[in-house]
């Protein structure tokens, strides 16, 4: 132990002496290159270094008088690195595959029998080792990283010198103590980009698992565990609402959240502490590689660029924030905490609220992720502004400069797209947080805080589509609490596409319910009732095909270079933790069809109401 320790201490006053923060990505991301805004990792091993000059500067000349301190007046007792045991609280958790790397992530909190925990100036190290066998032998990559109260003892790391698509196990341990080890944790690589489509995954079809909308009060996060346990995904994919930042006492199932609505880093750092002690989500992030986004309730309801339904910096001030933060601050705050917390990329350095990225997994699809709610988006439907009548204009006439993610990212994702068809992907699978296609409610009102209220942006995208023939475009939606399948057409537009054979559609929309969040249609909705309002959406909706508004849950993609398939899981209790789960639906697009395969779901389905139930 004392040899050990005496290492890190020399390394701690070396030319090297940040590399271990560094390499915690939790440190920088997502404010690399504005320390202003992140953890300036040279300050943070100053004031470690201050503290071990007490270890290795002889003390002789001095004389300290007796005080309280965690160690008492000896400080040979206190180690520059803390060795008095570490909990590894929250499991492990890795994301954002790339074919050569991939990001692990874990917690580890310090430990001890006395209760003496480490002060700010004591740092953390964990090691980490990946391989490809679950015995941990032989190690392809492994390392060191600190971690401290800073990051709220978060560590993200980046494994690297990986084989493409290829799976991996990988481990956490204590520097000081290795037999202090994390469970292990299985994930993998994507395909190379230039890898033909027949070889991505061994020739083996590659699955997605996709959710959004885990409310801790609402119910048991019994999808994530079902997924795991029940599917044969390769990756989960989350569209948002990872938290929420509302409060509540989790009514008959006593399932209450922590703290008040979240405003503070503190506040966000505490709800996924408790979000994370879920035994189905914690379950997930060990058996798979995440790819997540963020939609409004990581930072709060109804985020657009400027503010929420409740904080908001424009004229209005601070008024609308009860959580006692303006907007600013707290999304700051929000975007810091998820960082930490999930094992996400940051993507531009020079661009701190930017998610939205692309996944090239060989020539078999690009998976593009996009963030239509917090990165820049337009004024929407905040409540309060919905009683003066000043957002319904907005949606009525579709003004050509309004954008629900703001011009640069609109670009970007048109010149993905271009270049997803050029490189010849198979297919284009697009993640993101709200329903695309236009969904007219039974009272003929339409909601505006989805891509119902950005008429002119659906429009861009959809010409695009059209005007520069990219076939086998696949989006994908949550938010909703409710599940939808549509094909893709201008909206309205039955002169060029029909809504029973599908000819003239150009992609398909699958987006789906929640993993917790009480459904749109009314909480508590039975199926036969909710059947009856997805049958009358259906049939107001030309592109609508599939509605279903009662079960909690998921969806699968399974993808070849011939067919993507969607299940639809639908879980029968969230009020306990169980999996008891069954398949709600199935759908199927074949290549280069750009609609859903005829009959659509084979004319069948387990719950819900269908559009077209025969060929």
């Amino acid at each position: 132990m004392r040899s050990l320790v005496f290492t890190f201490t020399a390394l701690a006053v070396g030319s090297q002496a940040t590399l271990l923060l560094d390499r915690n990505l939790a440190y920088r991301s997502p404010f690399i290159d504005h320390p202003e805004h992140g953890l300036d990792t040279t300050s943070i091993h100053a004031r470690h270094v201050q503290h071990s000059k007490r270890q290795i500067i002889d003390a002789t000349p001095f004389k300290d008088e007796h005080y309280p301190n965690f160690y008492g007046s000896d400080f040979s007792n206190s180690p520059f690195v803390w060795n008095g045991g570490l909990n590894f609280t929250h499991s492990v958790a890795s994301g954002d595959p790339f074919d050569t790397s991939v990001l692990l992530w874990t917690r580890a909190v310090p430990a001890s029998s006395t209760g003496a925990l480490p002060d700010q100036s004591v740092p953390v190290c964990v090691s980490f080792k990946i391989s490809t066998s679950n015995t941990l032998s032989p190690v392809i990559d492994s390392g060191e990283a600190f971690t401290s109260y800073d990051v709220d003892f978060t560590v993200k790391v980046e494994a690297t010198g990986l084989k493409p698509d290829t799976k991996y196990f990988f481990q956490f341990s204590d520097c000081t103590n290795a037999e202090t080890v994390s469970p292990v944790g299985a994930t993998r690589t994507f395909a190379s980009p230039d890898t033909p489509a027949d070889q991505v995954n061994g020739g083996k079809p590659l699955t997605f698992a996709v959710f959004s909308c885990s409310q801790f009060q609402a119910g048991y996060f019994n999808a994530y565990g079902f997924a795991a346990q029940n599917t044969s995904a390769d990756v989960f994919v989350h569209l948002g609402d990872y938290i929420y930042e509302s409060i509540g006492s989790g009514g008959s199932i006593g399932r209450a959240v922590l703290g008040r609505q979240l405003a503070t880093i503190h506040d966000y750092r505490q709800r996924f502490q408790q979000y994370r002690t879920d035994v189905s989500l914690s379950l997930a992030h060990q058996s798979a590689p995440w790819i997540t986004t963020w939609d409004d309730h990581e930072v709060a309801n109804n985020a657009w660029k400027a503010g929420t339904s409740n904080s908001n910096d424009t004229a209005a001030g601070c008024s609308f924030s009860p959580s006692g933060a303006c907007f600013t601050d707290r999304k700051l705050a929000a975007i810091r905490a998820y960082h930490e917390w999930l094992p996400v990329r940051q993507v531009d350095t020079h661009d701190l609220l930017r998610i939205w990225r692309n996944f090239q997994v060989g020539k078999l699809l690009d998976l593009t992720i996009l963030d239509t709610r917090q990165y820049d988006r337009d004024i929407t439907d905040l409540t309060y502004n919905r009683a003066r009548k000043s957002i319904w204009p907005l949606w009525t006439i579709p003004h050509p400069n309004r954008s629900i993610m703001g011009f640069t990212q609109e670009k970007w994702f048109a010149d993905t797209l271009s270049e997803s068809k050029r490189r010849e992907a198979v297919w284009r699978v697009v993640g993101q947080q709200v329903v695309f296609s236009q969904l007219n409610g039974s009272s003929f009102r339409f909601n505006t805080d989805a891509w119902d209220g950005y008429r002119a942006n659906r429009a861009r995208i959809l010409d695009h589509l059209y005007n520069n023939e990219i076939s086998n475009t696949v989006i994908l939606a949550g938010d909703s609490h409710a599940n939808w399948v549509s094909d893709l057409a201008h909206p309205n537009d039955t002169t060029t596409y029909d809504p029973i054979s599908g000819d003239g559609a150009i992609g398909v929309e699958f987006a789906g319910t929640a993993v917790t969040s009480t459904s749109s249609f009314r909480a508590n909705i039975a199926p036969a009732a909710a059947d009856v309002i997805s049958r009358q959406l259906v049939d107001i909706n030309p592109d609508l095909q599939w509605s279903e508004g009662s079960f909690r849950g998921f969806f699968t993609l399974t993808i070849d270079p011939q067919w993507l398939n969607a299940t639809y899981y639908a879980m029968r209790n969230i009020t306990s933790p169980n999996t008891d789960g069954f398949a709600s639906a199935e759908f199927s697009v074949k290549n280069g069809e750009n609609k859903l395969h005829r009959p659509v779901a084979g004319g069948k389905v387990n719950a819900g109401a269908l559009k077209v139930t025969v060929p």
